[in-house]
């Protein structure tokens, strides 16, 4: 498990789970919005990465030309203990 601070709030992730960071922080209580049900196209979960490290990017987020150090929640999920904050 690593922890996750969100918004001056710790959670609790599985780093080996399958589930997006996204799906993770919404199961204990984040509030994330994903206007496109977390396929990756609307950009609405997206964060911005203080600290720590995620997965590689997904050729979804390729393609979106996110600036750097933003990621979508939804596409992702955590490698190491992580400070983020949501953009939207």
């Amino acid at each position: 498990m690593v922890t996750v601070h969100l918004n001056g709030k710790d959670y609790e992730v599985d780093e080996t789970s399958d589930e997006s960071l996204m799906e993770q922080l919404k199961s204990q209580g984040a509030e994330i919005v994903a206007a496109c049900g977390g396929a990756g196209i609307c950009q609405t979960c997206a964060i911005n990465v203080k600290s720590g490290e995620l997965t590689e990017k997904t050729e979804t987020e390729e393609m979106m030309d996110l600036p750097e150090g933003h990621r979508l929640s939804c596409q992702c999920r955590a490698k190491t203990d992580l400070d983020i904050d949501l953009i939207y």
